[in-house]
């Protein structure tokens, strides 16, 4: 059994989702400025070529297959260096119709540089793309993939801030009808819903403001 700071570091990866990980996990190595840049290059080409079919690749945009994770988020969910041994290794993903990759060592190193340097740094950003944009509309505009889920950005016309943060930290039940869009109630920490909430703030407009303090 592992022990000491390895023990540590598989604990962080397995458990940890906060905004302070999230930093420390996609932060870019110490290497030259101009061969960084060449090697996040290449890895952007070889996601736009095998992965941009399903994934969106860049720091906006949504995915053509809504079961795939948006690039900009998955460091938040997988741990850079095993995810770049495993694709040097092969790797099968679970959403279909992915099939299963293996990279040669340098291009998945690349590929990871890339990864590394779209990330984003908002944690609500990242918490409500990874774990509600399946099915509700998140941002400004746009329409709901799931037919009758709510947009957020309508979500100050029928619920408090309190009334949101007490409703998470118990546990939203999701109603959607669907075998393939049930989830286990939506709870969350009160870190994450302050990163929510905030969230909220920052894509609220005149038309459609944030949920109002009570």
């Amino acid at each position: 059994m592992r022990s000491g700071p390895a023990a540590g570091f598989l604990l962080m990866f397995f458990v940890s989702s906060c905004a302070a990980d999230l930093q420390q996990e996609t932060a870019s190595p110490q290497v030259d400025t101009l061969e960084y840049a060449a090697l996040v290059e290449d890895g952007r080409e070889i996601a736009q070529t095998n992965c941009a079919s399903c994934h969106a690749i860049g720091i906006q945009g949504v995915n053509a297959n809504r079961r795939a994770p948006l690039f900009r988020n998955l460091l938040g969910r997988y741990n850079a260096d095993i995810l770049e041994m495993e694709l040097a290794e092969g790797i099968r993903i679970a959403h279909t119709p992915m099939p299963s990759f293996q990279f040669k060592p340098e291009a998945a190193g690349a590929l990871v540089a890339y990864l590394r340097s779209i990330q984003t740094t908002d944690a609500g950003q990242a918490l409500v793309e990874t774990r509600c944009a399946q099915c509700h509309a998140v941002g400004r505009t746009g329409t709901s993939p799931y037919p009758g889920a709510q947009s957020f950005r309508n979500l100050g016309r029928r619920w408090s801030r309190s009334q949101l943060r007490d409703a998470l930290l118990t546990g939203i039940i999701v109603e959607h009808d669907k075998a393939e869009a049930r989830v286990p109630p939506m709870k969350l920490t009160s870190a994450e819903i302050d990163a929510f909430l905030k969230y909220l703030d920052r894509i609220a407009t005149k038309e459609n403001p944030a949920p109002p303090s009570r």
